[in-house]
């Protein structure tokens, strides 16, 4: 019992810091929020007992296997019940160690929490006591062979990106208060000729791709031929393609959209949010992927929280996408996180990212993760950066297959837990 209270207790004081993100950025119930905060803990005080109960068996690597093994398989069971998916995942914390996180392009995410845990589990195992010498050396050697071979493969992979004709991309946004965004639809429109207007100073000749935010604005169908008038005449005269996030307001529903007009001024596809926010966004959802095929390769379009589940991604990969351009709004505390779990996704399935989010990061990055532009916006002011960005396809082993080592985790753990049920009937 003190073990699990110990474990729960460590976890719950851990997770404190992101209360003033869910209490006040949010503004999330305090009911939910100690929920938020209690349930976690309690998962992992009830992976200590389960790794304390093989560890008092003196079964040393299966005590220190056992934790990564049920912690992944918590966290996949969790993407697949949860309206959020992989928000919230550990593996997201190690995003600045790139070496590690290249793993997810054979394991997915589940690989980068599992080889996080693995470390931990095994550093345990052998503080505790347990097993006998030559035991604890193997298993130290073992266990020191796959995570030096997990940045041994990061290092390789990072050093061998292929290279291709770059691609010219512009990011712009600008801050408004939420009032400006509700408001009437004139209001709406006079910030959709300054993001016009802005498109046309900053974009650079030789741009290909101007990435605008999410949800920039509600309009009616009445004035979105004036938008798209807008928007195609500003795609002309920079001769660069523009992606515009709006609400489409019609009479059945609304739709949180992302259009996007070629650099001849037509409005070539526009693309529908599939994973809406839960109690924040009643616009409805789209079930179509959008890939537009390009010189340089196939682009795919997708809004903020879609990025958040790895399958819509994976499905862009085999749908040949080689560069996504994504619209986001953010909650500024989490700015640095969402961008992240969007860049984890082009590491994933080997395509290559521009996401331009208000309230958030204008984030270019390739297919490895590497950052190669990056700034905050800003209240009041338009904010914008310009990069090029390798889009070269790499197609994965993640791609190809799923997610084939979280339910292998899965399968793993139950193994574990019924040879440990076992144990206890064999007495009796």
């Amino acid at each position: 019992m003190s073990a699990f209270v110990l474990g729960s207790l460590a976890w719950l004081v851990g997770e404190t810091n992101q209360w003033n993100y869910l209490r006040h950025e949010i503004e999330l119930p305090l009911q939910v929020v100690v929920l938020f905060l209690v349930i976690p803990a309690v998962v992992f005080g009830l992976g200590v007992l389960f790794v304390r109960s093989f560890l008092r068996r003196g079964s040393l690597f299966l005590a220190s296997f056992a934790f990564p093994v049920y912690w992944v398989t918590c966290e996949y069971l969790n993407a697949i019940a949860s309206p959020h998916s992989t928000w919230g995942n550990l593996a997201y914390t190690q995003m600045n160690c790139l070496p590690v996180i290249q793993i997810a392009s054979i394991t997915g995410i589940w690989g980068i929490s599992f080889i996080i845990f693995l470390f931990a589990g095994t550093v345990a195992a052998l503080l505790s006591g347990a097993g006998k010498p030559w035991r604890r050396r193997a298993l130290a050697i073992v266990a020191g062979v796959i995570v030096c071979g997990v940045f041994v493969f990061g290092k390789c992979r990072l050093q061998s990106n292929p290279s291709a004709q770059p691609v010219a991309v512009a990011l712009i946004a600008k801050d408004v208060p939420m009032s400006v965004y509700l408001g009437m639809e004139e209001q709406a429109l006079k910030l959709l000729r300054e993001y016009a207007d802005e498109v046309r100073r900053v974009t650079p000749a030789g741009t290909q791709a101007v990435v605008l935010p999410e949800k920039i604005a509600r309009v009616s169908e009445s004035a979105l031929a004036e938008v798209d008038a807008l928007f195609s005449s500003a795609a002309v005269a920079t001769r660069a393609a523009i992606v515009l996030g709006v609400v489409r307001k019609t009479p059945s529903a609304a739709f949180n959209s992302s259009r996007f007009y070629s650099p001849n001024g037509k409005l070539e596809a526009n693309y529908d949010k599939h994973h809406l926010l839960p109690g924040v966004e009643p616009e409805q959802p789209g079930d179509k992927r959008v890939i537009l095929d390009q010189p340089s390769g196939r682009w795919g379009l997708q809004i903020c929280k879609d990025m958040d589940f790895p399958k819509l991604s994976r499905e862009y990969a085999t749908d040949g996408a080689n560069l996504l351009l994504v619209p986001a709004w953010d909650f500024n505390l989490d700015r640095w996180l969402h961008a992240r779990m969007a860049v984890l996704r082009a590491v994933e399935n080997g395509f290559a990212l521009a996401r331009s989010a208000r309230n958030g990061l204008l984030t270019l990055s390739d297919n490895r993760g590497h950052i190669l532009a990056e700034t905050a916006t800003m209240p009041g002011r338009f904010v914008s950066i310009t990069g090029k960005v390798n889009v070269a396809r790499d197609e994965t082993f993640y791609t190809l297959t799923g997610d084939w080592f979280a339910w292998l985790c899965v399968a793993t753990f139950v193994i574990l837990l019924a040879s440990k049920l076992l144990a206890r009937s064999w007495p009796r």
